[in-house]
């Protein structure tokens, strides 16, 4: 009784014996149907061939859309945090990219824009009203993609990222992760503590970057851009730079709700150089069809040996020696 209760009870024991009773069901059963008409051996071999090419055929499904039993999905790490961009980066790559002083005033950047596009300052302002300053260049370039065509050939090789862009949320996220793991801005240190400014791109596959302007493209370089990313076996290394500022610190009374973050002017800016790792999410389902793959033709083989020896012992079987 107590065995009975402990795998009662125990959701890792009750797992196992689930999947062990399923497999046996369904391996199982098939093999028992088959035997009773083929043989016990022959019956064995049909079933372990059929089972290893249901196999191969889940492990291709797999491997195709990235599901099932996966290996690791691709992620940022983090490289290194700069706090002063007037010192040596650690990242060669970095060195290309302008400090946030180098680069353009957002107001003065949009500003000029909106000086020589009449209308742009109304649009602006339906959206996020009267009196809208950009407080960074993303900000910016979010509104007006024309200015991300004017800001890129200026970074040394990097890509700004509006907000628009989901590849800026993943970034953001992975430093923030970052930032609080390291303790950067002491042991309270939350994504509350600083204001993300920017993030930059630099690397990974030229024709898989998406439209600067909504619609610039046309459907046959969408998809000449699928077909030469496709082609392109090997994935050049991409580089994320995220730069923040500090906040200014404020103590909020019990039950009162914390005023806006405001940055901290004095506060230096930070980088945070990240380096996108590719993992092997399809390694795996790719290995498992692999090797279900050798098991089916290894069974198949060994059925086909088997008619090979049965048809040619019944032709040379002679009835009247009987």
């Amino acid at each position: 009784m107590s065995l009975l209760a402990a795998i009662a009870f125990d959701p890792t024991i009750r797992g196992v014996l689930v999947v062990i009773v399923a497999v046996a069901c369904l391996f199982g059963s098939v093999y028992l149907i088959v035997a009773t008409n083929t043989g016990i051996r022959n019956g064995l071999l049909i079933a372990l061939a059929a089972l290893t090419g249901w196999c191969m055929s889940l492990g291709i499904f797999w491997t195709i859309y990235g599901i099932g039993m996966v290996g690791h999905s691709p992620s940022w790490m983090t490289l290194e945090f700069n706090f002063d961009r007037s010192s040596p980066m650690v990242t060669e790559q970095v060195a290309s990219l302008p400090a946030t002083s180098k680069l353009p005033d957002p107001i003065d950047f949009l500003l000029a824009y909106e000086q020589k596009n009449p209308g742009t300052r109304e649009r602006i302002e339906e959206t996020e009203g009267q009196g809208w300053e950009p407080e960074s260049l993303t900000e910016a370039v979010t509104q007006v993609p024309h200015l991300k065509e004017q800001l890129d050939p200026k970074l040394g090789g990097w890509r700004i990222l509006p907000e628009s862009d989901s590849r800026r949320g993943e970034a953001v996220a992975s430093s923030d992760a970052a930032m609080a793991a390291n303790q950067v801005f002491g042991s309270n240190t939350t994504s509350s503590s600083y204001t993300v400014h920017d993030v930059f791109f630099f690397g990974g596959k030229a024709h898989a970057e998406p439209e600067t302007i909504p619609g610039s493209r046309n459907i046959f370089q969408k998809a000449w851009n699928r077909i030469v990313t496709t082609v392109q076996l090997k994935n050049p290394t991409e580089y994320a730079a995220v730069t923040l500022q500090k906040n200014v610190a404020v103590t909020v009374a019990p039950g009162e709700a914390p005023p806006p973050a405001q940055v901290d002017q004095q506060a230096s800016i930070v980088t945070v150089v990240l380096q996108r790792n590719l993992g092997n999410k399809r390694v795996i389902p790719f290995l498992f069809a692999l090797f279900s793959g050798i098991l089916f033709a290894v069974f198949c083989s060994m059925l086909h040996t088997r008619d090979k020896r049965a048809m040619a012992t019944r032709a040379d079987w002679d009835p009247k020696a009987a």
